[in-house]
């Protein structure tokens, strides 16, 4: 095996994690393996759904939503079907976990699936439904507090969307979601198992310098900063501050992360973390190796 002999020695350890992840066994039996790989009960190999159309619903809140209005590019690229088809991105805000999302939906054929652009579609957009307004109202305020929206709500609105057709098709990225180990519990709960969970590890100060600098353009959602990623002149004007990226919501923002992200990590035996410190093009180049590596290790 050429391949393995030819890794650079910052990606060894990355290629031990899915080793454990791919074939736990025989990493544990590996006296120099140094790791102890996580035994998958038989009930989750079992409950891995075979149809994505056979999605169970969490009937937890009557809400709905209008998903056929998101506006997502799609891919000219068709999905691989080496690598995983199944992925969850998980990082705290500013981490650049959307940016990664989107690369790599772009280059796999993925469906890039954000609750926060879901979310915030939702709230600004126009609705007079009664049974829809409340929830509509609760998101809104959890957002401008910088808190987390409630669980019911979201839950309900990320299986609502993972059973729809491209999603079973070409497979899909979870952006910003599972946040809280109830939520990944009601993922598992319907038949929801990824093939691969990546955390981006980016220091809270780094964070919070990243957002003082960003904008939103509203009329086509794409996220520019003002340093790092400037807007084309003639948009300017229009840019906007998003209402949950100031410092004080950041701090917010960053202790609910914090507060979760360990229990969420241990309900999944495979976690890649991935350093996020580097250009957006550095840490894609990780994420992407590992994306090989994973496939090499499979086969």
């Amino acid at each position: 095996m050429k391949w393995i002999q030819s890794l650079p020695k910052q990606r060894w350890r990355q290629l031990l994690a899915l080793l454990v992840i791919y074939y736990p066994s025989l990493v544990a039996s590996s006296p120099s393996a140094g790791m102890k790989a996580k035994s998958v009960p038989a009930e989750e190999t079992q409950n891995r759904p075979k149809i994505w159309g056979m999605l169970p619903k969490v009937e937890t809140v009557p809400f709905k939503a209008d998903f056929g209005s998101q506006p997502r590019p799609k891919s000219k690229q068709k999905p691989t079907s080496a690598i995983p088809k199944r992925m969850i991105v998980m990082g705290g805000p500013a981490s650049g976990k959307g940016t990664q999302c989107q690369a790599i939906a772009e280059k796999y054929g993925l469906v890039h699936l954000s609750t926060g652009d879901i979310l915030r579609q939702i709230v600004s957009s126009d609705s007079s439904d009664d049974e829809r307004s409340p929830h509509v109202s609760t998101i809104k305020r959890c957002m401008e507090e910088g808190k987390l929206i409630p669980d019911d709500i979201v839950v309900r609105l990320v299986l609502d969307r993972l059973s729809a057709p491209d999603c079973q098709q070409r497979g899909w990225i979870l952006d910003g979601f599972p946040r809280t180990s109830n939520q990944a519990r009601a993922l598992q709960g319907a038949g929801i198992h990824p093939d691969l969970f990546l955390l981006l590890s980016v220091p809270d100060e780094v964070a919070i310098k990243r957002v003082v600098g960003r904008r939103q353009d509203p009329v086509t959602g794409k996220v520019y900063h003002l340093d790092w990623n400037p807007p084309p002149n003639d948009i300017v004007h229009r840019l906007v501050v998003r209402s949950d990226d100031t410092v004080e919501s950041m701090q917010q923002r960053l202790k609910q992360f914090w507060k979760n992200v360990k229990s969420v990590k241990g309900c999944y035996n495979n976690v890649v973390e991935i350093d996020g410190l580097g250009t957006p093009d550095d840490v894609f180049r990780d994420i992407d190796s590992t994306l090989k590596i994973c496939t090499q290790v499979k086969h």
